[in-house]
């Protein structure tokens, strides 16, 4: 589409405006992340690295033992606060603290022995007694050996949970998540060789091979790193899709607006940006707010409305690549009820198979008892599914790929069927109505041909982005197609809104409303009264 030279011009430095407002910002908040509480200048050590000693014994020298550990006197101080995930400081009653880990190495249990970290409470809590919780961990020597050992034996045990936001690694599950505990307390992740301590990873037991039985090991939980370039490609994606949004409520409400368009194709084309607006809302102010103390609840909520609104409007996208594909077989000229009543089997089949698919996603991760890394994980990253397992590829992007599929059919099938129709017509003499009718579908289905290539190759992109994950290098490579998803709003407002025909109906409607508006603030003229 060719717009002209001052259009351009506009549109170039509305794009540049917003990126230069927006982008120092998201690359401050990635520069500088969450991480701002700190410690108090009188305490002996950092806070993640002590333990709560009021209640153990007391030595006469002023030393404590805790856990058989002997804490000196010059490693213990009075604290009147404590961390939630280490980001927020909370302050309480004064308390003894041991910096245990100045005396032994440590290592950190997500939560005591006995427990485990419940998402829907946000705290750890008691378990069973048939889980057996394990006792040893395989530790890396200084010589290259790996020796099991007791973890009472081997290290001082901390209990804390880093950070809110997590994923467990699980070499029995993915050889790229390999992992291997030093003496000194140390967690070298292989995939990259980057060195954790204690403050970005916590062990967590999971079952082996995710067997159904009560048999646990212990995997390491890490930290999503908000000063890495991962997840300074979720803030900036996250604005561009803020900027996208106003660009398609302006196309919804011109759609609305005009009474031309809003034919079946064009309620189709509303009802696919209502969905995707509203995805794209939730998911960027989820990425944006990252709150530590955010209600589970709320976070689910968001969660599954995110879910629900982005596959319905794919499955409007299947809708419109079927219609066009429909208009096609031969039906032409159907009445205003045939295209009500095929716009209600429309919006049934739209809305109501995004509701089947939420249904069993909310099934799956509330009610059944599959294995973890086959639930959708709602909740865990940004409110939204857990895209750092496998899970999605089952409840969201394996649907969208179905889509994409069918619907590189439909068009392949539609074009062939164009091409045979204008074969046809240049052999006889046509109608002149029925040549403007082929030339408004052929003119409708080119349109929606560029929506579906700018949707379909976007969204590819983004499951091939999903594929290589943030663990490769050249991962890079993939934030522009990010962005370029993420501008979608503003791609289809120039390509439906920004069209001549569409800037003419605009035109006339503001001329007739225009009119409508003089006309009705005239003050009538008193008639004459007649002399008799």
């Amino acid at each position: 589409m060719l717009l002209p030279r001052p259009v351009k011009q506009y549109y170039f430095h509305l794009i540049v405006f917003v990126f230069v407002l927006l982008l120092p910002k998201s690359f401050a908040s990635v520069k500088h992340g969450k991480y701002h509480a700190h410690d108090s200048r009188n305490v002996p050590c950092p806070f993640y690295q002590t333990v709560n000693i009021t209640d153990d014994i007391r030595l006469a020298n002023g030393s404590v033992i805790h856990d058989d550990v002997v804490i000196p006197p010059n490693w213990i101080g009075v604290y009147d606060y404590v961390f939630a995930n280490l980001q927020t400081r909370v302050p309480v009653s004064p308390h003894l603290r041991g910096c245990i880990c100045k005396v032994r190495p440590c290592i950190n249990l997500c939560c005591p022995m006995g427990s485990q970290f419940w998402s829907n409470t946000s705290q750890c809590e008691a378990i069973d007694n048939d889980f057996l919780w394990p006792t040893t961990l395989n530790v890396t020597q200084a010589d290259g050996t790996i020796q099991e050992n007791l973890i009472a034996e081997q290290f001082a045990v901390v209990n804390f949970r880093p950070c809110l936001w997590m994923y467990v690694i699980r070499p029995e599950l993915d050889v790229e998540d390999e992992w291997h505990l030093c003496e000194n307390g140390s967690l070298v992740r292989e995939f990259d060789q980057a060195i954790l301590d204690i403050k970005n990873y916590c062990f967590v037991p999971t079952t082996i091979n995710n067997r159904t039985d009560s048999t646990y090991i212990l995997n390491p939980a890490i930290c999503v790193d908000v000063a890495s370039d991962f997840y300074g490609s979720k803030v900036i994606n996250a604005y561009t899709m803020l900027f996208s949004v106003p660009f398609m409520v302006l196309t919804i409400v011109v759609y609305l607006w005009i009474p031309e368009l809003r034919n079946q194709h064009g309620k189709s084309l509303v009802c696919y940006l209502l969905g995707l607006s509203v995805g794209y809302s939730l998911l960027s102010f989820n990425t944006l707010l990252m709150d530590p103390n955010i209600d589970i609840i709320l976070c689910k909520l968001s969660a599954y409305t995110t879910y629900y609104a982005f596959v319905a409007a794919f499955f409007w996208l299947h809708v419109i690549g079927f219609d066009l594909w429909h208009n096609f077989r031969g039906s032409r000229g159907i009445n205003r009820f045939q295209e009500k009543r095929r716009y209600l089997l429309y919006s049934l089949y739209a809305w109501g198979m995004a509701l089947v698919f939420l249904i069993l996603t909310f099934y799956a991760e509330e009610i059944s008892d599959i294995p973890a890394y086959l639930k959708p994980g709602i909740g865990i990253e940004y409110c939204f599914l857990n895209m750092l397992s496998w899970s999605p590829m089952i409840y969201f992007f394996g649907p969208i790929i179905v889509i994409v599929f069918t619907n590189i059919i439909m068009f392949i099938m539609t074009a062939i069927k164009i091409h045979k129709v204008q074969k046809e017509m240049s052999k006889i003499m046509a109608r002149e109505d029925s040549t403007k009718n082929l030339r408004n579908e052929k003119d409708r289905f080119c349109l929606f041909l560029r929506l579906f290539l700018v949707m379909g190759v976007t969204w590819t992109w983004e499951i091939m982005s999903y594929f290589v994950g943030s663990k490769v290098s050249w991962s890079k490579i993939f934030y522009v197609g990010d962005v370029c998803n993420a501008i979608q709003g503003f791609i289809i407002f120039m390509l439906f809104v920004m069209k001549k025909k569409v800037k003419e109906l605009i035109t006339n409607r503001f001329s007739q409303e225009f009119s409508i508006a003089m006309i009705s603030q005239r003050v009538p003229v008193k008639p004459i009264r007649p002399i008799h």
